[in-house]
């Protein structure tokens, strides 16, 4: 919401311009696309001690809407604090990521991720789902620059599982990629209190 108010004198100066110019109907789809934004943030108030966590889901969140994609959650209650912020948000917002790149592969109607953020007595439990394509070896996927993306010109691939690997096991943690036949694969971390 702050982007959007300190945006603000930018948003009604393109939308003046179109109007001066008479280019109605882009007027109206840049309105939608604000509004669109404005109803994505407000929808999205989610309950969540933790202000990164918090944060990047928000952001995640208008990510996937921005490519179509239904992105729902489940967090449980907690400060999620036996583990340092900047370790969860490496572990989610990767997982969160290779989840949008799956879904993305697949047509509009069919693009889905469950973000799963459990605490309970004894550990965290974090679950991304997401239809996408079939994962064909889930033993090479967590080897460093081993990649499922197509090769792109200046961009380093394969090493956000590789990343999440060693923090999860620097916290005593396991992480595990379950494909199905049915086009969806979940990624589950478990990180033990000690």
């Amino acid at each position: 919401m702050s982007s959007l108010r300190h945006d603000f004198t930018n948003h009604i100066q393109v939308l003046h311009g179109l109007l001066q110019l008479e280019k109605t109907d882009q007027a109206k789809q840049y309105l939608a696309s604000l509004s669109k934004e404005v109803q994505a943030i407000k929808s999205l108030k989610l309950n969540i001690d933790h202000p990164g966590l918090s944060i990047l889901l928000q952001t995640k969140k208008l990510t996937a809407q921005n490519h179509n994609i239904d992105m729902d959650f489940t967090i449980s209650q907690g400060d999620f604090n036996k583990i340092k912020t900047t370790d969860l948000i490496k572990i989610l917002s990767n997982l969160i990521d290779n989840a949008i790149d799956a879904a993305n592969e697949l047509p509009e109607g069919q693009r889905k991720i469950m973000i799963c953020c459990q605490a309970n007595e004894t550990q965290y439990e974090f679950k991304i789902t997401n239809t996408g394509p079939n994962i064909v070896d889930e033993n090479q996927i967590f080897k460093q620059g081993f990649s499922t993306k197509k090769h792109e010109n200046g961009k380093i691939r394969g090493q956000g599982l590789f990343i999440v690997k060693e923090i999860v096991h620097k916290y005593h943690g396991d992480i595990s990629i379950e494909s199905s036949k049915h086009l969806e694969t979940t990624a589950i971390v478990h990180i033990p209190f000690k």
